[in-house]
């Protein structure tokens, strides 16, 4: 014999790997600043790329200003002290240029470096190293490190000016630059996310929460007058949601009405043909008595009346049977 089946286990509510809000008005605000703070972070690159860009050109007319100087130094020769506050005003270490017959000359002589500086070349850059500099100058080496920079200059006519200047200060404002970015960039992200969501919220979430609510209590009790919508008359898909929320009420209370009165009707017609049933039960009894009297006059009458019994308690069967109403047994007295 086979075993009963054992009655299944509840089934466990889903749970949430991650946490996201259960209302529509909270996911629209969560989702609208993270889309706009990532629209954001793609610009971000090529901000902090400028602004690298702009400041190491600056550095560069400075020095190129600065190297100008030995145009009118004797024998275009600096003297040490002079060269040392040329440096200092300027913030390089060295700036050369290499002329168009392909002749370097050092016009702000420097220190000698301990390490070669890596090389930016604001001439021709490509766009991915362009755009990869200031993370390379915010978090690749150490302390100390040295940039060289090559530019057309302005003022030499010249194939090019190169400057070689500590990197520390540029790393210290572009962090500087980087942290306003973030904080105008998460400023602009709720602003903004604050603004579509208020928007949104107004036209859409709420419109949507009065149609809910309409049909939560509705579905709680459909005779409730106050469940029932009104259309706010908007043209737009909410506005006919509304209608048809509306059309689809009035239908159902409709439905439900012409369900209750059908129902009383049941009932009605069910106790009427109980109760003829019970008195076609008690004439058929007094005509099985007058069966057995020995009058030819009663004789000759019972199969018609017989027939007529018959017929009626047939109908009165037929209509129980088709309001599907199982009768208590006819109570013969």
């Amino acid at each position: 014999m086979a075993d009963a089946p054992s009655p299944s286990a509840p089934k466990k509510p889903p749970t949430r790997r991650f946490f996201w809000p259960g209302g529509l008005s909270a996911r629209l605000l969560i989702l609208t600043i993270l889309f706009v703070a990532g629209a954001s972070a793609i610009a971000l690159p090529a901000a902090l790329a400028s602004f690298e860009e702009q400041w190491l050109l600056d550095r560069v007319r400075a020095a190129e200003l600065a190297s100008m100087a030995t145009e009118v130094a004797p024998d275009q020769i600096l003297s040490e002290n002079l060269a040392s506050q040329l440096r200092e005003g300027a913030g390089v270490q060295t700036v050369a240029v290499l002329d168009n017959d392909g002749n370097r000359f050092l016009k702000v002589p420097g220190p000698r470096l301990e390490e070669p500086p890596y090389l930016v070349d604001l001439r021709d850059q490509a766009p991915a190293s362009w755009l990869s500099a200031p993370f390379q100058t915010l978090f690749g080496g150490g302390e100390g490190r040295m940039v060289r920079v090559v530019a057309e200059p302005r003022f030499y006519k010249a194939q090019f000016i190169e400057v070689v200047a500590p990197d520390a200060e540029l790393k210290a404002e572009l962090s500087a630059y980087l942290w306003r970015l973030l904080a105008i960039m998460g400023f602009v992200s709720f602003l903004a996310g604050g603004l579509v969501y208020l928007s949104l919220n107004y036209f859409l979430v709420r419109p949507m929460q009065r149609i809910t609510r309409s049909m939560e209590r509705f579905a709680a009790d459909p005779e409730d007058t106050a469940a029932h919508i009104e259309p706010s008359g908007r043209r737009d898909e909410v506005g006919r949601a509304e209608v048809q929320l509306e059309r689809m009420q009035e239908e159902l209370r409709a439905a439900l009405s012409s369900r209750a009165r059908l129902a009383a009707l049941g009932e009605a017609v069910a106790k009427i043909n109980h109760d003829l049933r019970n008195m076609l039960t008690s004439a058929q009894i007094a005509s099985e008595r007058l069966a057995a009297l020995k009058d030819p006059q009663v004789t000759q009458a019972m199969p018609r009346l017989e027939r007529a019994l018959d017929r009626a308690v047939k109908l009165a069967s037929d209509v129980l049977a088709s309001g599907k109403r199982e009768e208590a047994a006819p109570d013969v007295r």
